[in-house]
């Protein structure tokens, strides 16, 4: 199954949802992954993030993915150009089992990530 990409801005707004948010999502059947794109990574998008994985997880997002998705794993990605250390050290912190925070630094990248995490097949 090939991944179907969810852009946020347009579902956020569609369910009112007025807090933070990543910019898209890219679901599998057993995996969704949270993307933020930046040119440069800051503490903000580890919080648009984090917030989204919890509106995933318990939230107005919970119910709002496709009816076949039922995600075992959330891999959450900054997709940046450019990555203080000090960012690298935070995303490593934040996983934990069922949740992966990554940071991807060009296309290929973040296509090996989720590879890497098999949230597409």
């Amino acid at each position: 199954m090939k991944l179907i990409k969810i852009d946020l801005e347009k579902l956020v707004h569609k369910i009112g949802w007025t807090e933070k948010h990543a910019d898209y999502l890219l679901v599998s059947q057993n995996a969704v992954v949270v993307v933020e794109e930046t040119s440069r990574a800051k503490i903000d998008d580890i919080e648009k993030l984090e917030k989204t994985v919890e509106a995933i997880l318990h939230g107005p997002l919970k119910d709002c993915l496709p009816e076949h998705c039922n995600p075992s794993k959330i891999i959450a990605v900054i997709h940046a150009q450019r990555v203080d250390a000090m960012i690298v050290r935070i995303v490593r912190k934040l996983t934990r089992k069922a949740i992966a925070y990554r940071i991807a630094n060009c296309d290929h990248h973040l296509q090996r990530i989720i590879y890497e995490h098999k949230a597409s097949s």
